[in-house]
């Protein structure tokens, strides 16, 4: 596979994994709200028993559980995407030393 493929296919998955991480988040943020678990108002803040405690089956627990692991394999993808452009960030970073500023001219 050529250079610019792996770039490609890398690139795309970060950015539908990121997509993921950001409809985890929404869903732990505006659907699943601190106190959805049912605990009441009072003890944790929430919006008590009244609102929504599951999702597709899921609680709030699990929709962190599954956001977190989303959040490592993106680290994961950025790494390797910093790794396939490391000669460019390399130069990048030696004329930016060498010229005394960052300017992309």
């Amino acid at each position: 596979m050529k250079r610019s493929s792996w770039n490609f296919a890398i690139d795309l998955f970060a950015f539908l994994v990121l997509l993921a991480l950001t409809a985890t988040g929404v869903v732990i943020r505006f659907v699943l709200p601190p106190g959805s678990g049912g605990r009441g108002q009072l003890q944790t803040g929430g919006r008590g028993r009244e609102h929504i405690q599951e999702l597709l089956g899921m609680t709030r627990d699990g929709w962190g559980s599954i956001h977190f692991y989303i959040s490592l394999l993106f680290i994961v993808l950025m790494l390797a995407h910093l790794f396939l452009h490391w000669n460019w960030v390399k130069g990048y970073m030696k004329n930016c030393f060498r010229r005394d500023e960052c300017e992309d001219k």
